[in-house]
């Protein structure tokens, strides 16, 4: 087997004291194919063998300092030299030091001086055994090498595989957004790659979803007997994978349950007989949750291992995420959509009554009182429902970015409870609906903007009306615990689908959408009341029956008693002017300011017009106003520009300054406030609540248009 060896050359160490035996035993051993090392001493020896191998040790016994059975002691405790051969030479020998010399390790004897033919002898074979290990060792790194070399290829492969199958997977998960598609995908990708059978269990908003199926690979289907009545639902059946999936959801963490006829799996009855099921979640968000099951029929070493296994459901998990937000968003867009097509028909809605009015008016004859009360009546009607559209529609952008301005201080919740009835009293009147107010809420005291307050309060109660038939009834409830303000709105009307009150405060959730529904309306109500609850540091929350059961809506607010009797809405109203008052209305449009000049005088008031600045400031210094009415987009001087000048005026500083214009976003306000304006109100005004805010002769926000926000 070994019939050629290495010509590297092979090492001979010779320790002897004595120079003459260096020359006898080179002479004697040294050979082209192995060289011959000459040592003195013991310690020179074991210096040696640390610096290279030697395929035979050549040591004489009798040496000074250490001599030769020491020597072989210590080369014997080296890890090196630990089995290399080592030959006693000795002039005399005898039985006891030959016993002594092997129990060290010697391999034998040899008599000085020495017989050339014995010595070489022996001595080669030791050598060609060396140039055999030697070799052994060579081939054996060689096979370990090529065994190397193929277990990476082998594992490349694998890798490769591996990497094409997720690639494959990658692919045909991402050509569909659909979630139907994705999920059968999901099934279809892995069996039989990475299980015998697979199930994919899903709840939404908490509810099993009918989607949940399974998918069976050639092993299972191979059990499958229809003329022994063994179909594939009685082969794999679904049922038993369901409480393990429910044990996973929710969880980071996979389960393995092997042995499966343990945990639940049917046996016998032609159910297949399964070793190992995993449960990997797939989705963990609040409204979706997933679990994928892998069951096996037998443990194969060709399927995919636990890391492909991994970066699948990881793939899978990315997927079927895409796909459910594909579906939200395309569900979000259809309901944008609707509410687009729902806002043109609250906003046409109030121009056909309109037009008719002005074509009735254009018919009638000039003067007649009947028509034009009439006429001005359904006009004011509707341009207040349109301006409440306007309204609502500008709080949900403010609320989008975020820019909502609460004018916060301490107020009894009674104001806010009495000015929502009263706002909201002519819609239960229309409809004949019972109204109840329970509990005392004057002694309850909250921090916040009383407007936005009130409109949460009014945005409930009108929501309640709208969903409750003519005759219904609805109870307004107030009561205070550990420290927070309770206020319920509970009706007896439609009610809310269990499917919908998860979402009954997003934006465009509604439950009916269609266009001719009774109730009408922008849905964005209770999407405001939320978010300015939030912005008070409260809750909100929704809860009904179902259908036809009617609903509950409970605001909590923090709040605390107050010590001392809290005034009622009404005793903290400021006391009228007996007199009317000297107004001046600034505005470039002359129909604005002579419209606005007539009614004004029709409530008493002495009202001066100017269309702009320079004539602003003229007109004052000779009227002295005691409240000025400004737009802001003049010519020239603007309403700001003109305020500042009042406020410098030390005969107009105390002017009551109004701001009516077309502007109305926060940053408007805050310029008007700054610029010394008293009230910042949009255009068209609230004439009614213009004249109230003129004669309290006070500063009030609750009488800036801006802020006083309508239900929807």
């Amino acid at each position: 087997m070994f019939d050629t060896f290495s010509e590297d050359k092979v090492s001979i160490l010779v320790v002897d004291d004595l120079a003459s035996q260096h020359v006898v035993l080179r002479t004697v051993l040294e050979e082209p194919d192995q060289e011959v090392i000459t040592v003195s001493s013991g310690r020179e020896a074991l210096k040696a063998v640390l610096q290279q191998d030697f395929a035979v040790i050549l040591l004489d016994v009798n040496m000074p300092d250490m001599d030769g059975f020491e020597t072989a002691s210590m080369l014997r405790s080296y890890r090196r030299t630990a089995s290399t051969p080592i030959i006693f030479l000795t002039a005399y020998v005898d039985d006891a030091e030959m016993a002594r010399g092997y129990s060290l390790g010697a391999v034998d004897y040899i008599s000085s001086p020495v017989v050339p033919e014995i010595l070489s002898a022996k001595v080669r074979v030791f050598v060609q055994m060396h140039r055999m290990n030697r070799e052994l060792r060579a081939r054996a790194a060689q096979r370990e090498e090529l065994a190397r070399a193929e277990a990476q290829r082998a594992s490349a492969d694998q890798a490769r595989q591996r990497a094409d199958f997720l690639a494959q997977v990658s692919h045909l998960l991402t050509r569909s957004l659909d979630v139907e598609t994705t999920l059968s995908r999901i099934l279809d990708t892995s069996v039989p790659a990475l299980a015998d059978v697979a199930c994919v269990y899903l709840e939404l908003d908490g509810e099993p979803c009918p989607r949940t199926s399974v998918r069976c690979g050639p092993a299972v289907r191979a059990q499958a007997d229809p003329a022994r009545g063994l179909t594939l639902e009685t082969v794999a059946p679904l049922e038993p994978f369901v409480p393990f999936a429910k044990r996973t959801l929710g969880s980071a963490e996979s389960l393995v349950c092997r042995d499966a006829g343990i945990f639940g799996w049917p046996s016998g009855d032609g159910a297949v007989d399964l070793k190992e099921i995993r449960f990997h979640p797939l989705l963990n968000g609040k409204e979706r949750r997933a679990v994928i099951a892998f069951g096996a029929v037998h443990c194969d070493e060709d399927r995919q291992p636990a890391p492909v296994i991994t970066e699948f459901v990881s793939r899978a998990s990315i997927a079927l995420d895409n796909a459910f937000l594909y579906s939200a968003l395309r569900d979000e867009d259809r309901r944008k959509n609707e509410f687009l097509a729902m806002l043109a028909h609250e906003l046409r809605n109030p121009l056909a009554p309109i037009s008719n009015a002005v074509s009735v008016m254009k018919r009638s004859e000039p003067g007649d009182a009947k028509v034009a009360s009439w006429a001005t009546g359904i006009i004011s009607n509707q341009l207040e429902h349109m301006v409440r559209i306007v309204d609502d529609l500008l709080d949900v952008s403010r609320i989008a970015r975020g820019t909502v301005a609460l004018q916060r201080k301490p107020l009894s919740l009674g104001v806010v409870i009495d000015r929502a009835i009263e706002t909201s009293r002519p819609h239960f009147a229309a409809r004949s609906q019972a109204f109840t107010h329970e509990g005392n809420q004057n002694d309850l005291i909250i921090e916040g903007d009383v407007v936005r307050l009130t409109q949460i309060v009014a945005n409930l109660l009108n929501n309640a009306s709208k969903f409750t038939p003519p005759g219904g009834h609805i109870i307004l409830s107030t009561t205070f615990r550990n420290g927070v303000a309770v206020v319920t709105v509970t009706d007896n009307g439609e009610g809310i689908e269990p499917k919908l009150l998860p979402r009954v405060f997003d934006l465009f959730a509604q439950g009916n959408t269609a266009l001719d529904r009774a109730q009408g309306g922008l849905g964005i109500g209770l999407t405001l009341a939320r978010h300015l609850v939030e912005l008070h540091g409260g809750s909100i929350r929704c809860w009904s029956g179902g259908r036809g059961k009617g609903s509950k809506f409970t605001v909590e607010l923090p709040a605390s008693v107050s010590q001392e009797k809290s005034p009622s809405a009404a005793d903290i109203l400021p006391l009228r002017r007996k007199h009317g008052a000297r107004i001046l209305v600034v505005d470039d449009s002359i129909a604005s300011t002579e419209s606005l000049k007539i009614f004004l005088e029709m409530h008493g008031h002495e009202v001066r017009c100017a269309h702009d600045g320079i004539a602003a400031l003229s007109v004052a210094r000779t009227f002295a106003p005691q409240v000025a009415i400004l737009d802001i987009g003049l010519p020239g001087m603007n309403g700001y520009e003109i305020a500042k000048a009042f406020r410098a005026d030390a005969a107009l500083k105390d002017c009551l300054l109004i701001a009516l214009s077309g502007y109305g976003q926060d940053d408007d306000r805050q310029k008007s406030h700054a610029a010394g304006i008293d009230h910042h109100l949009i255009k068209p005004a609230d004439l009614p609540a213009l004249v109230e805010l003129i004669s309290t002769g006070c500063v009030a926000s609750g009488g800036d248009r801006e802020d006083e926000g309508r239900p929807a």
